[in-house]
């Protein structure tokens, strides 16, 4: 059975209908996608409706904007941290977990757009927080930037299971995390605890060899545990603390493998808590087009992970290689 009901993060927004409206492609709304009846699960404004009040085409997109850079941090020789200057509203725009934008050094070509999540925002003075490791040809070319970069967003789907972290209220929650993925943890702990949950953090440093967050949490009521996430002694420490406390929501920030290990601990324990992880796919235009983003389910869908919401589980087990 094809997988058809998918939620688009953009939906609703003020990028919505957006260029995929434009070849039936639409995520979200049936009759932009070539059908002839309605049968969406969107409870917002009409995407149709939208499209068709917009002269029978999709809106702007994100727009770009050069920024300058306040400061840049090093955290190692591969790992810099940098604070960029921006509107106040797109600081506001990119508070939410998941949120992401597209960096480039304003002297190259667009091919060089790089996304990076953000760690931090400061919507009071208009700034942004982003950590990014130097791995190849784009992220060499953005650390050449001295003063200024392009800035082109804002983005929200660098997360799966966004819903979950806004629904779990008043709980215990477990964030485990590894490397530069500590990054975008910032912004899903600092929701997480103004709902009032409880959070334990597990974090292993990795190749950046060093917890370069914790200035960013300082004065949270997080507890802080310092790991190696590939001993099987500190994967039993997850387990422990599963067992030991009820827990109603586990992230996973790092890479697929990690993500897969946080299942099958959850497997292991028979236990099921909404599971949060970081959207690990190629993206490379952020809006659906390319495909670069697109991963065959084990439904047999394609979908484009740039914008759709899925659970980790159906992106972790059920995918399989385009050919």
């Amino acid at each position: 059975m094809k997988h058809n009901k998918l939620d688009c993060v953009d939906v609703g927004s003020e990028f919505c209908p957006c260029y995929l409206a434009d070849t039936n492609d639409c995520i979200t709304c049936s009759h932009l996608q070539g059908k002839e009846f309605c049968d969406c699960h969107w409870k917002g404004v009409c995407v149709y409706q939208e499209y068709v009040m917009n002269g029978n085409k999709s809106k702007n997109g994100r727009e770009k904007f050069i920024t300058n850079i306040e400061d840049k941090i090093d955290i190692n020789d591969q790992c810099k941290i940098v604070k960029l200057k921006v509107t106040k509203t797109l600081a506001r725009q990119l508070k939410e977990p998941g949120a992401y934008v597209f960096l480039r050094n304003i002297s190259d070509e667009t091919y060089y757009d790089v996304p990076m999540s953000i760690m931090d925002t400061d919507e009071i003075n208009g700034y942004i927080y982003i950590a990014y490791q130097i791995v190849g040809t784009k992220t060499k070319k953005l650390d050449l930037a001295t003063g200024k970069l392009m800035v082109r967003g804002p983005y929200w789907n660098g997360l799966f299971g966004i819903k979950y972290l806004k629904a779990v209220k008043n709980s215990h929650c477990l964030i485990v995390t590894k490397g530069i993925a500590q990054a975008p943890s910032v912004l899903v702990m600092k929701k997480l605890i103004k709902n009032g949950n409880k959070i334990t953090l597990i974090v292993d440093k990795g190749r950046v060899e060093k917890i370069f967050i914790k200035d960013y949490i300082k004065g949270l009521d997080i507890k802080i545990i310092e790991t190696n996430l590939d001993s099987l002694k500190e994967k039993q420490l997850v387990k422990d603390i599963l067992n030991s406390q009820e827990t109603s929501l586990v992230y996973s920030g790092g890479s697929d493998l990690l993500h897969d290990s946080i299942i099958k601990i959850l497997d292991d324990l028979n236990i099921d808590p909404y599971l949060t992880a970081t959207n690990n796919n190629d993206i490379c235009c952020g809006e659906g087009v390319c495909g670069s983003c697109t991963v065959r389910l084990k439904d047999g869908s394609l979908v484009k992970t740039c914008k759709t919401q899925l659970d980790v589980r159906e992106v972790i087990e059920g995918r399989i290689s385009i050919d």
